[in-house]
């Protein structure tokens, strides 16, 4: 499966790179014979090539004095900026001993000054190439922070200092500006390197959460250990930071003798260095002397002697002298005699990187020490039973454990105790979280930089790039197309994907598949087909890693070929639009413009537009904006764009935004207009009209835009301009219009398959049923019918139609199910995202309240209700809530808020709205001594009611003119106005309506009897 083309050998990658160059050259040249500065040149760069070499860099050029080299070039490395600082300050200190020898030959010293950066480059991973060709600012960067060190000095930068961590001790070099670089730098000087101690760079302060099952099994190697003295391997596996290591630190508390050593991937040391470091602990932790005391004299003496071969040997240096038979039973005697009073751990850390020697001495160790109390533990990612497929196997005695990342509980627990900064918690904990997946040291480093920015950090990049390179290059290759599909994609995807870039079969690209999920970077993505099983990346963060990995030209080029798969797939249009958009993106980046990037961004445009439009008429709001947001963006670039801009106007203001959506609808009605668009611009004249009334009167706009749409046919626009046609007739009062209407838009919303559309006309219709002439329980069951034919698997209707049919059982004295309707509709609409929620459930809530709740809990809503109103920008929302609260204030005899309404005359209000306003009015008049205007507005009001068909605008204009009339000491009047709204809320079966103003008219008849006249003649003097 060998790469075509010459971009597949560039890559982006994350490397350090060190410049190093002589101090004093040109002073050096000018004492020194061109031969013998050629010798001292030479050695040298020498010196300076071993310092580099042997800690896993890369010299990528000598420029005169100078040294280039790199870190992550051909391979990285997990720790390849650490590496770097220990091999600069080897290069430093190697000067030593070769100014030594310098001065005595040629009376000459040698001194440098460094400069270590780290980044993203470019690099070319051609084998082929004689240099690694690191391209980049961090090179630029790394050599002027050289030029500004003293001799001695290793300046690094800030990124360096992030990715080694806190092994390194630097002090501030301040910041300086460096030619080429817009920003200072902030520089430090390196001072000192320590071991890379998992206790220096892992956070081992926070409290140990979860891993219960497997500390016990630990727990219960020691107790086999004390009972019955019998040697044991365990080896603990898991992939890097799932908590190996901190598992094992939390176990060792109990154990009474134990050593740790660690398996490094470069070093000096001996082969079997971490078996020495784990016995020099214990003997340090048993003391040498009481270790042995209590054995019987011979076998003290074996041991003694034992111990003297040891030093000598292995706990010098870490070599097996003066042999390895001799090493293993010197070590198997000693052990054993420790043992005999206390079990002994030897603790191998990072057992992935052990040598094949060490291995197999702690193998041959385990067999001579079969009936001691010794406990070998390896910790190691499974790559070890890639290098070692027989590690454990077929030993009596030999156990493992596979760690896995925590639970979803656990790692929130987790990252609550690493998350510090109060102001960034939740969006810490959300995002890192996410990313992390279970495992805690992804988790403790997305945390700490999640304050500071959203990339990847370097720890976490750079291990999961050592992850990696270390594939196979036909596997790694496939690694990356199948990050270029994402997540989760479909394995014949990703075959097809493979075979449309290299020359190998299908079969070919399946089997390197299979080594992938073999090392869980590639697993079942839970659904599944015959024909294409679902796979996914078993960490997001692997697929990040493998995505920026790839050069960007490359990767632009394979989002090209995923979408021309994903076509013959039959993909949506979502999908293949992401990839040509991808594409687009990352050429225009690279500043590739021409005729073929802009047709590649308008292919791109129409598809998001329409896979937006589509996720719009679902209520997938989200989605849609998304979708929307990334094809406007690339419309931008090539041309106007007024359908995508409507419908993401439209988006804008459901989500809650409508500042920016009224700009998109604005801007879509301009582009319309002036393309001669006359159906784009009635869409967008007819959704201005709702947030800015210069646009026009909502009903006006609707009947003109219903002729237009109906001639063409769209189904969608006709369904709009009926619901708005229907709203106006529901303001008048006119609910059986309204019901026409709406039923003509439902039936238009079905055929163009419109969510909005069709929750918009079915909560228009339970509006009408709840405030028309329908009877309350004909009402209910009405509404009961709609949920059932429509709102089966259809949040958006179930959250609007539950509104009004909550306030309908309100109406039949269910209060608690019309509650208990509108709790369920809150959870739905806030999680389809429709921003109105805000507004419309408290609104619904109070008319609930209304009935059988307490004023404070109406206010409160109503107070809800105004502040989302306003936020919104849903002023025609906000007078109705205003002469809500009046009334509620009226009735406690405060008239202020009501008179300080508009005027019903001068405001212009419908039928419906200047009922209510003027029975208002009228009440307020009459509490502060204006008989005559109170009367006056009390006809209007009901005058106005009597031309709607709802009995329950009647009702209420009729007791707004009993109490009225009360006020004005008019009792048989108000007892005769307070009948007659007992007779419309009983046509409208408002039961509670109906037993108000019963008693009301009760009460009215009562105090007129009580007065001097007779309540017939009460009238005649008015």
């Amino acid at each position: 499966m060998a790469a075509t083309g010459s971009g597949a050998a560039e890559e982006r990658r994350v490397v350090t790179v060190i410049f190093c160059d002589l101090v004093g050259s040109t002073a050096l040249s000018g004492r020194l014979d061109p031969e013998t500065l050629r010798t001292v040149t030479l050695r040298y760069f020498a010196l300076m090539r071993a310092r580099i070499e042997e800690h896993g860099g890369t010299v990528e050029k000598f420029i005169g004095d100078a040294v280039m080299a790199v870190f992550g070039v051909p391979a990285r490395h997990e720790d390849d900026a650490r590496r770097a600082l220990a091999a600069a300050r080897g290069m430093v200190t190697g000067l030593d001993g070769l100014n030594t020898e310098l001065e005595r030959e040629h009376g000459v010293r040698l001194a440098v000054r460094i400069g270590v950066n780290t980044g993203e480059v470019v690099v070319s991973v051609d084998p082929a190439a004689r240099q690694a060709l690191v391209s980049g600012e961090v090179v630029n960067i790394g050599a002027r922070l050289e030029q500004h060190a003293g001799p001695g000095e290793i300046l690094i930068g800030p990124a360096t200092l992030r990715a080694a961590g806190p092994s390194a001790v630097t002090e501030s070099a301040g910041s300086l500006s460096l030619k080429g670089v817009d920003a200072p730098v902030p520089a430090r000087r390196l001072v000192a390197l320590h071991e890379d101690d998992p206790e220096r760079v892992r956070r081992f302060d926070t409290p140990f959460i979860g891993r219960e099952q497997e500390l016990a099994e630990l727990r219960l190697l020691l107790r086999k250990l004390a009972t019955d003295p019998r040697s044991h391997l365990v080896t603990v596996y898991g992939e890097a930071g799932l908590g190996k290591t901190r598992l094992l630190r939390e176990w060792l508390r109990d154990c009474p003798a134990y050593g740790e050593g660690r398996c490094r991937p470069y070093g000096e040391t001996g082969t079997l260095s971490p078996l020495a470091e784990a016995v020099r602990q214990v003997l340090a932790a048993v003391g040498e002397d009481a270790g042995l005391a209590r054995l019987p004299v011979h076998e003290r003496r074996e041991a003694e002697q034992a111990l003297r071969l040891l030093r000598a040997g292995l706990l010098a240096d870490g070599t097996p002298s003066p042999s390895s038979d001799d090493t293993l039973m010197a070590l198997a005697c000693l052990l054993d005699g420790l043992s005999r009073e206390r079990p002994v751990v030897l603790v191998l850390d990072d057992c992935h990187w052990a040598s094949a020697p060490l291995l197999d001495m702690a193998g041959r160790l385990l067999d001579e020490l079969d009936r001691s109390a010794v406990a070998l533990v390896c910790a190691a990612r499974p790559e070890l039973l890639e290098t070692h497929p027989g590690w454990g196997s077929g030993r009596m005695r030999s156990g493992a454990l596979m760690l896995t990342p925590l639970t979803p509980e656990e790692a929130a627990a987790l990252a609550g105790e690493l998350v510090e900064v109060a102001a960034h918690r939740q969006g810490v904990l959300e995002g890192a979280l996410d990313r992390a997946e279970g495992n805690p040291l992804y988790l403790e480093h997305l945390t700490a930089m999640a304050a500071e920015c959203d990339d990847l950090p370097l720890t976490v990049h750079a291990l999961l790039g050592a992850r990696i390179d270390a594939l196979p290059p036909d596997e790694r290759t496939l690694l990356q197309l199948a990050a270029v599909l994402g997540r989760e994609f479909r394995r014949g995807e990703l075959t097809e994907l493979a075979t449309a870039e290299h020359s190998a079969p299908a079969e070919s690209a399946i089997g390197l598949l299979r080594g992938l999920m073999r090392r869980r970077l590639i697993e079942p993505g839970g659904r599944t087909t015959a024909a294409s099983p679902v796979l996914r990346f078993g960490s997001g963060l692997v697929q990040e890693t493998a995505y920026r990995g790839m050069a960007k030209k490359v990767r632009a080029r394979r989002h090209e070929h995923a979408a021309r798969v994903l076509v013959e797939h039959e993909a949506g249009d979502a999908a293949v639009g992401s990839h040509l958009a991808r594409a687009h993106r990352l050429l225009t980046e690279l500043g590739i413009r021409d005729d073929g990037t802009d047709a590649l961004g308008a292919r791109a445009a129409g598809l998001l537009t329409r896979a937006g439009t589509a996720a719009l008429a679902r209520s997938d709001l989200p989605w849609a904006d998304d979708l929307l947001t990334q094809a406007l963006d690339l419309a931008a670039a090539g041309g106007p764009a007024a359908e995508t801009a409507r419908r993401l106007g439209e988006t804008k203001v459901a989500r809650g935004e409508p500042v920016r959506g009224r700009e998109l609808l604005a801007g879509a009605l301009d582009t319309a207009e002036h393309t001669g668009d006359r159906l784009g611009a009635a869409h967008a004249r007819l959704a201005l009209t709702a947030l800015d009334p210069r646009h026009g009167s909502a009903a006006h706009v609707a009947e003109a835009a219903l002729e237009l749409f109906t001639a063409a046919g769209d189904d969608q626009g006709i369904a709009r301009a009926c619901v708005r046609i229907a709203q106006d007739c529901q303001r008048r009062g006119r609910h059986a219009e309204a019901e026409a209407l709406l039923s003509r838009a439902l039936e238009h919303a079905g055929r163009a398959d419109a969510e909005p559309e069709r929750a918009l006309a079915l909560g228009a219709v339970g509006i009408s049923l709840w405030r028309g002439p329908t009877p309350v329980a004909r009402a209910v069951a009405r509404c009961e019918e709609l949920l059932t034919v429509h709102g089966a698997g259809r949040p958006t209707v179930r959250a609007t139609l539950a509104c009004p049919l909550a306030v309908l059982l309100a109406l039949q004295g269910r209060p608690d199910e019309g509650r208990e309707l509108l709790a369920e509709a809150a959870r739905l609409a806030d999680g389809l995202g429709y921003a109105e929620s805000a507004l419309f459930v408290p609104l619904f809530a109070a008319e609930v309240e209304a009935l059988t709740g307490t004023p404070e809990r109406r206010l409160a809503l109503l107070d809800e209700a105004a502040r989302a109103g306003a936020e919104l920008g849903a002023t025609g929302a906000l007078p109705g809530i205003d002469r809500e609260r009046a009334r509620i204030l009226l009735d406690r005899g405060d008239p202020a808020q009501a008179l300080g309404l508009p005027d019903p005359q001068e405001a212009g209000l419908p039928p419906a709205e200047s009922a209510d306003a003027d029975g208002l009015r009228a009440r307020a008049l009459a509490l502060t001594g204006e008989p005559g205007a109170a009367r006056a507005c009390a006809d209007r009001a009901t005058a106005a009611a009597g031309d709607t068909d709802s009995p329950v605008v009647r009702g209420t204009a009729a007791l707004d003119s009993a109490h009225t009339l009360r006020t004005l000491a008019r009792h048989g009047e108000a007892a005769r106005q307070a009948r007659t709204a007992q007779r419309h809320f009983a046509a409208k079966g408002h039961r509670l309506g109906a037993d108000r103003a019963a008693a009301f008219a009760d009460d009215s008849a009562a105090a007129a009897r009580s007065t001097d006249r007779p309540a017939g003649r009460e009238g005649e003097t008015v």
